[in-house]
């Protein structure tokens, strides 16, 4: 998940992001002069989801799913669905006028955009309710109800709070659960798998927010003890599945110590870039770990 830090320029015009989502430039015209021409300083809003980070916590997971389960029209029809209503999200804010009223008269298109991607993932969707199981279909209702709490949250403009970013984080590994019982894999070990991923993607976004929390002169204690307690109920939980003897966990490793490389060294939020790549290496490295578990 991405941080937004917007920045002010005091010796000379440049771009700015406003509360509302878009970059305007600053006028230099005269006061008649910006009035005409204020639609022209409005940049289009992008219609595809702003955090890059959740691409990932969403899409490997569900190709490792899909290389365990393996191809059918039930899974691949919930895959497609899946990625169809992640995408739809952005439009369905600006529509909504979530990103603000400007963001929706300058992007016309995303009225359109939102219902193509609402109609696929409606039609995707209800093809896997159609051919899937008891079990798929009790999976896809729960995939529905978390995409509608966080419809709410991001809404009500909390998607970025600590507790918005992990029920995201719970939705978006969630599909890869539904493609292995598509798949036939018991109740169990799918609830297993999306487990988890979402402890170890957790630990990880816990780990990022505690280390911008360690560089902002104005955090709270509570704030960093909070990413704390979090840190240790990942921890925990991937302990007790490592535990267990389940194999799978092992997955998680490679998470687990990312993340407390984050904790212990907090890089400074300049580097969140690199840091954002770094996590996506270790996330690929997990899934690569978890078809090999799977398949062995």
């Amino acid at each position: 998940m991405s941080v937004e830090s917007p920045c002010i320029a005091e010796s000379q015009p440049r771009a700015f992001a406003d509360n509302d989502g878009v970059e305007h430039g600053v006028s230099i015209l005269p006061n008649d002069a910006s009035s005409n021409r204020s639609v022209s300083h409005v940049k289009l809003a992008r219609l595809h989801p702003k955090e890059h980070g959740a691409y990932f916590v969403l899409a490997i997971p569900l190709v490792v799913s899909l290389f365990i389960a393996g191809l059918t029209p039930t899974t691949l029809s919930i895959a497609i669905a899946a990625f169809a209503a992640f995408l739809a999200h952005e439009p369905l804010l600006i529509v909504a006028g979530s990103r603000g009223n400007r963001v929706r008269e300058s992007t016309p298109a995303a009225a359109r955009t939102l219902v193509v991607r609402i109609a696929v993932t409606v039609v995707c969707g209800t093809t896997a309710f159609w051919l899937g199981g008891q079990s798929v279909r009790l999976g896809l209702i729960t995939c529905i109800v978390f995409s509608g709490i966080q419809l709410v949250v991001s809404t009500k403009g909390y998607s970025r709070t600590l507790g918005g970013q992990i029920l995201g984080i719970a939705g978006l590994t969630l599909p890869s659960a539904v493609v292995l019982l598509a798949g036939g894999i018991e109740l169990a070990a799918a609830v297993q798998f999306w487990l988890m991923w979402f402890a170890g993607r957790m630990a990880t976004t816990v780990s990022v927010r505690s280390a911008i929390t360690h560089h902002k002169s104005s955090a709270s204690l509570w704030a960093t003890r909070t990413c704390d307690i979090l840190l240790a109920i990942a921890f925990a939980v991937c302990a007790v599945g490592l535990f267990r003897g389940s194999a799978i966990w092992f997955v998680t490793l490679p998470l687990l110590l990312a993340a407390s490389v984050l904790r212990f060294f907090s890089p400074h939020p300049r580097h969140l870039k690199q840091v954002g790549w770094s996590l996506l290496v270790v996330n690929t490295i997990s899934g690569i770990i978890a078809i090999g578990i799977w398949n062995y």
